[in-house]
């Protein structure tokens, strides 16, 4: 318990001052409940003495209300400490938490990934800014009373103080128990959850699949065992969590009467008064309330701290290293020199070396898998190699700042995404100062202005997520538009053309022959005949570069180039 308030305090860095002082507080507050209680006893010391006067009354009266008073007062600052400053942490948690993602290789955005951050960023952190900060004070004020209500049980009689730590040590047994169970299956039922995340991502990302091939029985039959695995962990859990609840709560209740049963024992044997016997009636449920608290917070704070251990694995996780290097680059040449990079154990480029000068016509082509996307992706360091080395202009890319190193490559792949927001803002994407002006012109280079124009709210249309309303020519015209506004002297071309209806190839190659001038164009190819003009044509097969020069001297080698190139002829 005491690692998990110790870590809160940790991840709340320059809020902690607050912490602190809303902590101060919620131990007031706690003190002014046992004032009520405190007067009533007062009160029926008097009776039993004959001291009860309308003036005792009147002063014990107003002492109750000024304590309910300041009860208020503490609250409400607890409250504004507390709750506000809690949202204000967390959110700042979510942001590093974006933050450190944006700065991952790609190769750890797998579906079974993107569940987990999904499930920490809409579970783990949600639970932990609802409940974290809130029953933080709600513990620590429920340590400090049982500590105060044992000085008062010794003060009143020593055999009742030994009693009610006795009665504390048991319950704190009880406690731990339920603790270990609840950190156990906790875990597991997040887990699960993680899994669930991942399964409901997977088949909403498939449905349109699904459906045009009619396997919703299939799919679904993966998606109910996940919901199935969901709920039989959560009734795992409640099942092993049954018992030490009932042992707590017992050692709460038990425990109320084994004090009252206990100031009896004293009274009749003439220990204490009469008046410490009622007054203890009143005070014994109070003073272990206390250790209902206690438990309420465990499970809440097992729960929690299995959702911290979530976001900090993936905080642990390794980022991209940022140099941070303005470095000027002589050259914008690419090469590869003994490239080595795996995935998921597997090699999937094999000592590669190639060189593509500045300002030059590439193209990568080869059978599907065979690395060439990979390529790609290394180039704009999407990931790091894992042995050999990329540079631009001679310097290794990891020397240069990734945002140095991205301003100086567009990307155009088939596979477009568009925000749910704006075209213009969608086309002004990586080039956010751009003016109307420059994003029209854009436009009507990546010849897509005439369709813009015709929608009923131009280009401040709203695109629904990925560009769900724009077809996919109208969506790749607008990608190469966004290029073309950003203006980098190295494009990155996965063929953009090579599944798209003639009309749109069209316009899309006179939007591609507008985004590539005087550039350093690296194509991924579809299509042979539309890199036939290439200043250079690599094989790529099973991560390998097994060919590499211009179509004629390709189709002197009579190799896989010459094989393709004859197939391509036939269609």
């Amino acid at each position: 318990m005491l690692k998990i308030i110790r870590r809160i305090f940790i991840i709340a860095e320059e809020d902690r001052k607050s912490l602190y002082i809303s902590i101060i507080f919620s131990v007031l507050e706690n003190m002014t409940i046992f004032v009520p209680y405190m007067l009533v006893f007062y009160s029926l010391n008097n009776y039993l003495n004959d001291d009860l006067t309308y003036n005792s009354i009147r002063n014990v009266s107003i002492a109750m209300l000024v304590s309910i008073i300041f009860r208020c007062i503490f609250r409400r600052i607890v409250d504004g400490l507390q709750s506000a400053k809690g949202l204000n942490i967390f959110a700042k948690q979510r942001l590093k938490l974006v933050e450190h993602l944006r700065k991952l290789s790609l190769g750890y955005f797998s579906e079974g990934n993107i569940g987990n951050i999904i499930s920490v960023l809409t579970t783990d952190i949600i639970f932990a800014e609802e409940n974290g900060m809130i029953f933080l004070g709600q513990l620590i004020s429920a340590y400090i009373s049982l500590l105060l209500t044992s000085i008062f049980m010794f003060y009143i009689n020593m055999w009742l103080g030994f009693g009610f730590v006795i009665i504390v040590f048991i319950a704190f047994l009880t406690i731990n128990y339920l603790d270990l169970v609840n950190k156990k299956h906790g875990a597991i039922r997040q887990e699960q959850f993680a899994n669930l995340s991942s399964a409901v991502v997977q088949f909403i990302k498939g449905v349109g699949a699904i459906k045009a091939f009619g396997m919703e029985n299939e799919d679904n039959i993966d998606l109910e065992k996940n919901f199935e695995k969901s709920k039989n962990k959560a009734i795992i859990f409640e099942k092993a969590y049954l018992l030490p609840r009932i042992l707590t709560e017992s050692s709460h209740y038990i425990g109320i009467a084994l004090l009252i049963s206990l100031s009896l024992i004293l009274y009749f044997s003439s220990y204490i008064s009469l008046e410490f016997v009622l007054g203890m009636m009143i005070f014994a449920p109070i003073s272990l309330d206390s250790i209902m608290v206690i438990v309420n917070g465990v499970t809440r704070f097992d729960i929690l701290e299995a959702g911290l251990d979530r976001y900090d694995e993936i905080m642990a996780v390794k980022e991209l290293k940022d140099t941070h290097k303005n470095i000027e680059l002589d050259n914008l040449d690419i090469e590869f020199s003994n490239v080595r990079f795996a995935y998921d154990k597997k090699d999937v480029i094999k000592d590669i070396n190639f060189k593509i000068p500045e300002k030059t016509f590439t193209a990568l082509i080869g059978p599907s898998g065979g690395g060439k996307s990979t390529i790609t992706n290394l180039i704009s360091r999407f990931w790091d190699v894992d042995n050999g080395k990329v540079t631009i202009g001679g310097v290794d890319i990891k020397e240069i700042s990734l945002n140095t190193l991205l301003s100086k490559i567009s990307m155009v792949f088939q596979n477009v995404y568009l925000f749910e927001d704006t075209i213009a803002n969608n086309i002004a994407f990586g080039a956010e100062q751009a003016t109307h002006e420059e994003i029209v012109e854009a436009a009507k280079k990546a010849r897509c202005h005439e369709f813009i124009s015709d929608l009923a709210n131009g280009y401040d249309t709203v695109v629904g997520e990925g560009g769900a309303t724009l077809s996919g020519g109208e969506k790749q015209r607008i990608s190469i538009a966004r290029a073309i506004l950003k203006d980098s002297p190295i494009i990155l071309l996965d063929e953009a053309t090579s599944s798209v209806d003639p009309e749109n190839e069209l316009f899309i190659q006179e939007a591609i022959n507008e985004l590539v001038k005087n550039k350093t164009l690296v194509v991924i190819a579809h299509r042979l005949s539309s890199i036939k003009e290439a200043d250079s044509i690599l094989v790529i097969d099973d991560g390998k570069m097994v060919e590499s020069g211009n179509h004629k001297e390709l189709i002197m080698q009579n190799g896989i180039y010459k094989n393709l190139w004859d197939l391509s002829q036939l269609v």
